[in-house]
C-alpha cells in the first residue's frame, strides 16, 4: 500500500466536530478514506521496496504573527515550532478549516476550528515512522488547484477520482510529502502524515 493515513486522526477531527459543523468532516473524511481504501486493493500484493524517509532539517519560526497563520497558531509555531505533521479539512461550499497539528516530540495535537485554538489530545510518538514535515499549514489555501500543488510539491506518484452514491467526484493526489484532496479543482483536505511510497521491486 502506498499511503497509510491516520484514520484515528480523522475520527478525532469527527468527534471534536461533531455537532458543530460536523457534516463537513463527515463529507470530506468520509472521501478520503473511501479513496485511501480505493488505493489499498490497487496496490495490495504488489512486491516493492519503500522509499528511504526524507530527513527534513527544521528552521526555526520567525518571532510574531505569521502570515497565513491566525494569532492562536502562530502563538503555537512561536511556542513549539512547526508542527510535526498537520491534516487539515476545508469546507467545499464554504471556508470553515479545522486543522490538527501533530508534535510526536511533545506528545500532543493541537486542533484549530478556523484558526482557533479548540482541542488538545495526546498522541503517540510516531516521529521514527513519520520524520517531521518540511511543509507548513500556511502553504495550504482554499483556493490551491491541482496544478498549483504539483507545482508546489512535484508530480504526483498516484491519482485517483472517487466517486459514489453519497459523495460528489473527489480527486485524491498522492505525492511524496503529502496526500491532498480535490473537488471541483478545490482543495477540501491535507494530510502530511504519509508513509514513503513503496515502488515496484524490479
Amino acid at each position: 500500500m502506498w499511503v497509510n493515513i491516520r484514520r484515528g486522526t480523522k475520527e478525532g477531527v469527527l468527534r471534536l466536530r461533531k455537532g458543530k459543523k460536523g457534516l463537513l468532516s463527515r463529507a470530506i473524511v468520509a472521501a478520503a478514506l473511501a479513496g485511501m481504501l480505493m488505493l489499498s486493493v490497487f496496490h495490495a500484493g504488489c512486491g516493492g521496496s519503500d522509499l528511504p524517509a526524507q530527513v527534513v532539517e527544521k528552521v526555526p519560526p520567525p518571532p510574531g504573527p505569521i502570515p497565513g497563520l491566525s494569532s492562536d497558531q502562530s502563538k503555537a509555531v512561536e511556542e513549539y515550532g512547526y508542527p510535526d505533521h498537520f491534516f487539515i479539512s476545508i469546507d467545499p461550499y464554504g471556508s470553515d478549516r479545522v486543522e490538527r497539528w501533530t508534535y510526536f516530540g511533545l506528545g500532543k495535537a493541537l486542533d484549530f476550528d478556523n484558526g482557533r485554538l479548540f482541542g488538545e489530545e495526546e498522541v503517540e510518538d510516531q516521529s521514527e515512522r513519520y520524520p517531521p514535515t518540511d511543509l507548513h499549514p500556511q502553504d495550504f489555501g482554499s483556493l490551491d488547484t491541482p496544478a498549483e500543488a504539483t507545482a508546489m510539491l512535484g508530480e504526483p506518484l498516484f491519482t485517483h477520482e472517487t466517486k459514489d452514491s453519497l459523495m460528489p467526484e473527489n480527486t485524491i493526489m498522492v505525492f511524496v510529502k503529502a496526500v491532498l484532496l480535490f473537488r471541483d479543482n478545490k482543495l477540501i483536505g491535507v494530510d502530511t502524515q504519509v508513509k514513503p511510497p513503496t515502488l515496484p521491486v524490479p
